[in-house]
């Protein structure tokens, strides 16, 4: 005889079939039914249907022997008299009418009060499916389910046993986890790993400072602090990260990986087409949006990311479930190969933290995802003992300054028009030319007869509106002044724009030219 611990052990690895056949009750399957007589925890008699007889309730239909069942005579369940079958099959014939699924699920989820993986939200049903990704760890997965397939693999009896929910919240949280929140389930899923419980040196996580350190480099500091915040701090806003490189094999991906090793099913890796997408349930549940091998061309897309860098809710859309409104709290990681025109990036945009990633160099460990992986819970160790961080500086954790990188400013001039790059060329070749300029005045119109007068395509209004929203610049009043700063002779009038020496560089300029002549 197994003890209480020993039964609930096995009652947990058993599956339905095999538990029922082992600890299932003979009387119960027949509970309910009428006209039936329980003569013992081994007889059960019952009517002959085509024959009825009143001594019928005294003479054994079914009779338990050696863990099988003998039917003795003619029955209404079709089993024919002398056949032998297990326990399980006699339930599912008397009281499931043969249906094989829905005794399983009574077994399962009523006898051995097995979690039932179904919940009803609202008016809609989902099953929470669970997987294991490669590195082995589990994660559970919400799906739509529909109410009939639900009645159909395991009886109507179920859904009076489902969980029903009023709706679904989203409250990420990665070291106090709440399922539940005032009857809303948390669409956050669990974190996976637990910290180490002792101190943890440098040593002890080799592999993934090696990594970070080839990340973040000048910038480790910060991307410590980037990743101690995504741990314990996940509803905080962060800068989109964008790693760019045109090598291969540069440990971008290995990064990303690492993240999913982490944060699991609170993180996703998406295409830029899924951002203009009408269904946005891939993502919009995620605390960490990753888009890998990036070329966003189009604006929708570019604005859809701008805008998820800093948003505060998302309505969510699936297939087959009524839309419903949750706050988001997605970060955005970004990997790509085009270093300086991946997107478009204003002047002004301070959402973006770019860097430049190197080849890794020397050996390369064959098994670094396997060994960042076993590192986790030390990691996770490491961040927890850092200082605090310093929320007080900006919305994003970060300023302007600290995450203002080469590369930035790279992307920055590459997003410019075509137009305003000649502008700007042009107006810097006047002041390189006069070096006793500091400022000139010059309208739309001088500009188009001086620079493009020979170019069709541009036109003054298509200036004035270079001048004024991309170049930020607003006309001086109506006045008299020198274009270009020419001879005092030729005065004319108009509202012109002002147009201020930038020393630092033409300084700039000045030394390149000088390197082109002395490579030295």
């Amino acid at each position: 005889m197994k003890n209480k611990f020993e039964k609930e052990e096995t009652n947990s690895l058993l599956n339905p079939v095999d538990w029922f056949n082992f600890y299932g009750s003979f009387v119960s399957i027949f509970e309910n039914i009428k006209d039936c007589n329980i003569k013992s925890e081994i007889e059960v008699c019952m009517y002959n249907p085509k024959n009825p007889d009143s001594k019928d309730l005294n003479e054994p239909t079914f009779v338990l022997k050696n863990g099988l069942v003998e039917c003795k005579k003619i029955n209404d369940y079709d089993i024919p008299k002398g056949q032998k079958l297990s326990k399980f099959m006699l339930l599912s014939a008397v009281k499931f009418k043969g249906d094989y699924f829905s005794a399983m699920s009574y077994v399962s989820y009523q006898l051995q009060k097995n979690d039932i993986p179904y919940i009803r939200v609202g008016v809609d049903y989902f099953k929470v499916i669970k997987k294991k990704d490669r590195y082995g760890s589990e994660a559970e997965i919400l799906k739509a389910w529909k109410k009939d397939e639900i009645k159909q693999d395991h009886s109507k009896q179920l859904l009076s046993y489902i969980f029903k929910f009023d709706d679904f919240c989203l409250i990420p949280d990665n070291t106090n986890y709440q399922p539940v929140n005032n009857n809303c389930y948390n669409l956050y899923s669990k974190f996976m790993h637990e910290p180490f419980q002792s101190d943890v040196k440098i040593n002890d996580i080799s592999n993934t400072m090696e990594v970070l350190n080839h990340i973040f480099g000048e910038q480790m500091i910060l991307g410590l602090q980037y990743l101690k915040v995504l741990f314990e701090y996940p509803k905080q806003i962060l800068p989109v990260l964008v790693l760019v490189s045109t090598e291969r094999e540069t440990g971008k991906t290995t990064f990303l990986n690492w993240i999913s090793m982490i944060f699991g099913n609170n993180s996703v890796l998406i295409s830029p087409d899924e951002l203009t997408h009408s269904f946005n349930s891939s993502y919009a549940t995620k605390n960490i949006i990753m888009v890998d091998e990036t070329i966003i061309e189009k604006s929708t897309s570019v604005e859809k990311l701008k805008s998820l860098a800093t948003a505060k809710s998302i309505s969510v859309q699936q297939k087959f479930v009524s839309s419903y409104s949750i706050p988001f709290y997605g970060k955005v990681i970004i990997c790509t190969n085009k270093e300086k025109d991946f997107m478009k990036i204003d002047e002004e945009e301070i959402r973006f933290w770019i860097r430049k990633i190197k080849p890794i160099t020397g050996q390369k460990n064959t098994n670094i995802e396997s060994d960042l992986y076993n590192e986790i819970p030390k990691f996770l160790k490491y961040l927890e003992s850092m200082n605090d961080v310093d929320f007080s500086r900006s919305r994003m954790v970060f300023t302007a300054d600290q995450i203002k990188t080469n590369s930035l400013q790279s992307v920055k001039e590459e997003s410019k028009s075509s137009i305003r790059k000649d502008i700007e060329y042009l107006i810097d070749d006047v002041f390189y030319n006069n070096n006793d300029l500091n400022e000139f005045l010059a309208t739309p119109k001088d500009i188009k007869d001086v620079w493009f007068s020979k170019n069709s395509n541009i036109s003054i209004s298509y200036i004035s509106k270079v001048l004024r929203e991309e170049m930020k610049l607003q006309p001086e009043k109506n006045q008299r002044y020198n274009k270009f700063g020419e001879n005092e002779l030729n005065k004319q009038i108009g509202t012109p724009y002002k147009f201020i020496r930038n020393v630092q560089k033409l300084d700039s300029q000045i030394v390149n030219k000088i390197d082109d002549v002395y490579p030295f």
